[in-house]
């Protein structure tokens, strides 16, 4: 980008015309290798005694290629509450943010942010910089839950 289209980029930001999507591509360790949905997978599955190739599977999709591997076999709450169980562990604690999260998170003309990850990194690391409103929306989810 030259430096009037960055200009143009900060403005739409500071006016709150910008709003960051986060999807599981920011999840990722500091070298930028590991995939936090790829280490979700290799223990679910390694939980299950399942084999899957994950290098065939597109990145940041081995979660997904995971639970719908177990699925079928499997009791869908058992499995929800496994996953639950492994992020959790392997999110535990503020070393667990990945670089990228922190980083956006310290933009602070961002007025709203939209994860489409089932983790709490983003807000998380939100919470450390400033006071957060946090509305969680699920198709499925109970409306007492929301």
């Amino acid at each position: 980008m030259n430096e009037a289209a960055w200009k143009r980029l900060l403005n739409l930001i500071r006016d709150g015309n910008v709003v960051p999507v986060v999807g599981p591509q920011l999840l990722v360790g500091n070298a930028g290798r590991a995939s936090l949905q790829r280490d979700i997978a290799e223990r679910l599955l390694s939980q299950y005694e399942i084999e899957i190739d994950l290098d065939k599977v597109p990145p940041y999709r081995e979660l997904d290629a995971a639970v719908s591997r177990l699925k079928a076999e499997t009791n869908l709450q058992d499995l929800y509450a496994d996953v639950h169980d492994i992020m959790r562990e392997l999110t535990a604690g503020d070393a667990a943010i990945p670089p990228p999260i922190r980083q956006l998170a310290q933009i602070t003309d961002f007025r709203l942010f939209v994860t489409l990850t089932p983790d709490d990194l983003l807000a998380r690391s939100l919470r450390q910089q400033r006071a957060v409103n946090e509305i969680v929306h699920s198709p499925k989810l109970p409306t007492s839950e929301g």
